[in-house]
């Protein structure tokens, strides 16, 4: 009776066999389409690491251009504020010079007396050579002289220079 029954099965069972080769079949081509599929995104895909591959060598080429023009530029930097330290120290000698040059302007001027020239005509009037006229007669004291004019016109001029410089 088993093998009646086994036999009266055997049917269903070759049925059941065959359906499940067909099922296989099918996962089998649905794979193997999958499979061609990934083989063609896997040429893109090469070709996509490729270019990001060049895109990484050009950046560490930027970066290293990058870092030698910061350097170069780092050393004019360094230069440029040596200089500017030179010229301050030069325009704090000018400003030295200039500033004693208009203190001894200052003192120069009120220090500087009316004293004719006897050859002037204004020390003709006054006394004649040889006599001393008393300060009180003087009168008042001269603005400032050529000699004054002169130091001046030399500050102003090294004043200028230095300026120019910057």
């Amino acid at each position: 009776m088993v093998f009646s029954s086994v036999e009266a099965l055997s049917p269903f069972i070759n049925l059941a066999m065959a359906a499940l080769f067909l099922g296989t079949l099918f996962y089998l081509v649905r794979l193997n389409e999958k499979v061609t599929a990934m083989r063609g995104a896997q040429s893109e895909l090469r070709t996509l690491l490729r270019a990001c591959s060049d895109q990484v060598d050009g950046a560490e080429k930027a970066i290293t251009t990058m870092r030698g023009v910061a350097q170069q530029l780092a050393g004019d930097l360094g230069r440029s504020l040596e200089e500017a330290d030179r010229m301050k120290t030069a325009i704090d000698a000018t400003t030295a010079d200039i500033a004693a040059m208009l203190a001894r302007l200052e003192t120069g001027a009120a220090a500087v007396t009316a004293q004719p020239n006897p050859a002037s005509p204004q020390g003709a009037k006054r006394g004649k050579p040889g006599k001393q006229v008393p300060p009180q007669q003087r009168g008042p004291v001269r603005p400032a002289g050529p000699t004054d004019q002169g130091d001046r016109a030399a500050a102003l001029r090294l004043f200028r220079e230095t300026f120019r410089a910057l």
